[in-house]
């Protein structure tokens, strides 16, 4: 396992000078010890496996991190025993249910079954990983003070506690299938993109049902025949959803699917946590600012966030994203990656509220989806286009 003085160092060789300032440098410390004494972080580190390019890693860091996330994802993803799936899945609503798993995951498996003959995907979570989940937050309160330190603008009281709640949520499968309809709902309207329909009868706290798409996702390997198309889809259903009020978190190259007909699929809609709409609004402004190099609009927009001194940053990072037609692949967010670190410096100045990490967190894996495809577009002004106004 990487040390936390070898991810730091790491840190600071890639940013090309920038030193990493004490408090933050003290909070990624203490997140690594944390992660080190919470059994279940496994799970969050197995997912970020396969989310990861490694060619998006900087180089010097590369190698440490891309073994440390291939040995969660193998240690956290042993398929569960015949006898928990049968006690789990109910036998009386779900017939021709194959008993050879479709996927494994770290929170979950997943079963090819049919319910009034329509195909579906059963998705059966982990016995007892939501109350080991709930036994290792405990041990978040011992971020507080390197949090409190590192953002001393922020409170963080509340967003250690909204950290809680989605956690908590993303393990609720019930609470999962509504929202997945609310999603479904606001995406009916986008051309070539399918949400499958959720069985909500049928879905409990640890059972999942949903329609079965015909399709093979990109994270196996699948390629849509016009790349460019499916990364516009994909920006849409964000930027729709988000309008909508709901910030789409787990579209990762296991949850698009390339579909037989060609169209997109788009499992893991449920996992999307409301935000306001007018803390959206203020982000594609800042985005559409940043496009137009208007510095002042942007400082206008992340006023209640960040110092407008983000600006430069910012246009440093994305720099021919932020300007015109681009290819967004692995090399576009290394490159990024290696600029970001200028804004070490900013990061005490920041009053993050939970919304804006929703919204980064589904920026971010948007962006490591998108590049998986290496389509080129004017991203930002898609951005733009993409919101109801």
């Amino acid at each position: 396992m990487p040390t936390a003085s070898s991810r730091t160092t790491g840190s600071r060789s890639s940013s090309r000078g920038a030193e990493l300032p004490l408090a933050l440098r003290a909070l990624l410390e203490a997140g690594w010890s944390l992660a080190g004494r919470a059994p279940s972080a496994r799970v969050g580190l197995a997912r970020a496996a396969g989310l990861v390019d490694p060619e998006a890693i900087p180089p010097e860091i590369r190698e440490p991190v891309v073994r440390e996330l291939e040995a969660a994802r193998a240690a956290a993803c042993e398929p569960l025993d015949a006898r928990t799936i049968e006690r789990a899945v109910p036998a009386d609503a779900i017939d021709d249910f194959d008993p050879e798993p479709l996927a494994v995951r770290a929170a979950a498996q997943t079963h090819r079954g049919t319910v009034a003959g329509r195909p579906v995907a059963i998705r059966v979570q982990r016995p007892g990983l939501e109350r080991a989940v709930r036994n290792d937050l405990a041990l978040l309160d011992a971020l507080a003070p390197a949090l409190g330190a590192a953002l001393p603008n922020a409170d963080t009281r509340t967003l250690l506690r909204a950290g809680r709640e989605q956690l908590l949520d993303e393990l609720d499968f019930e609470h999962e299938a509504s929202t997945h309809r609310r999603v479904a709902r606001a995406l009916r309207g986008i051309d070539g993109l399918v949400v499958p329909r959720v069985h909500g009868d049928l879905c409990t706290e640890t059972l999942f049902v949903a329609d079965l798409l015909d399709g093979r996702a990109l994270a196996d390997g699948a390629r849509p025949a016009d790349p460019a198309a499916a990364a516009q889809g994909l920006v849409q259903a964000h930027v729709v959803a988000a309008q909508a009020g709901l910030a789409l978190m787990d579209a990762r190259p296991g949850h698009v699917l390339v579909l037989d007909d060609g169209r997109i699929g788009l499992l893991g809609a449920g996992i999307a946590r409301p935000v306001d709409r007018a803390r959206v609004d203020r982000a594609l402004a800042a985005a559409a600012a940043i496009r137009a190099g208007d510095a002042a609009g942007f400082a206008d927009a992340v006023a209640e966030l960040v110092p407008a001194a983000a600006y430069g940053v910012a246009r440093a990072a994305l720099g021919p994203l932020a300007t015109g037609r681009a290819r967004l692949d692995a090399s576009a967010l290394r490159a990024a990656a290696e600029v970001a670190p200028r804004g070490f410096g900013l990061i005490a100045e920041a009053r993050p509220q939970p919304d804006d990490l929703w919204l980064g967190r589904a920026a971010g894996q948007l962006a490591a989806t998108l590049a998986v495809l290496g389509a080129e577009h004017d991203w930002l002004a898609l951005l733009a286009s993409s919101a109801h106004r």
